[in-house]
């Protein structure tokens, strides 16, 4: 995929990903390639080990942080503004801006995602704050407004609560 479509929101082409250990090395994903157009939903379907949530990782380029390297491929993403980029070339300070305001995902085990020690709702906040350059009271009230949009019962206790007294399911 030389060039992306130009109504493609990110471009995913020939992503490569492995981990190393001091044993080995484990090629986690090999030649992952797929496009998502403005507005569309995906989902990458596969049995257990098959790279799924390695490549949703390598796109938000949260990969690195569990030991993975991105060996070949590029993620062209269009951000709101026009401009295209290719997040795995992009510095540490643009994906921290790109995260969470432009880009995000939703962990597949939420419980192990949100700190036990923290309440759901300063979890939320402050990643808004981080990323959205919110004060504190604003970051609530959107974090409020985001728990009401999914439909979590009692939003507004329910920023009160620990991660563990949130029913799953």
């Amino acid at each position: 995929m030389a060039n992306p479509p130009r109504d493609a929101v990110l471009a995913v082409s020939g992503l490569s990903v492995e981990f190393r250990t001091s044993e080995r090395v484990v090629a986690a994903v090999r030649d992952m390639s797929f496009t998502v157009g403005r507005a569309e939903t995906i989902a990458i379907v596969g049995e257990s080990g098959s790279g799924k949530s390695v490549t949703a990782l390598s796109v938000m380029r949260l990969v690195e942080q569990g030991g993975g390297r991105i060996l070949t491929g590029r993620l062209d993403f269009l951000r709101p503004s026009g401009q295209r980029i290719d997040l795995a070339r992009a510095d540490s300070a643009t994906m921290r801006a790109i995260r969470g305001a432009e880009i995000a995902m939703i962990f597949q085990e939420p419980m192990t995602s949100l700190n036990p020690v923290y309440t759901v709702g300063e979890q939320i906040a402050e990643s808004i704050r981080l990323h959205q350059g919110k004060d504190a009271a604003a970051a609530r009230k959107e974090a409020l407004r985001m728990l009401e949009q999914v439909r979590i019962p009692e939003a507004r206790q329910a920023l009160q609560r620990y991660p563990h007294q949130l029913s799953g399911g």
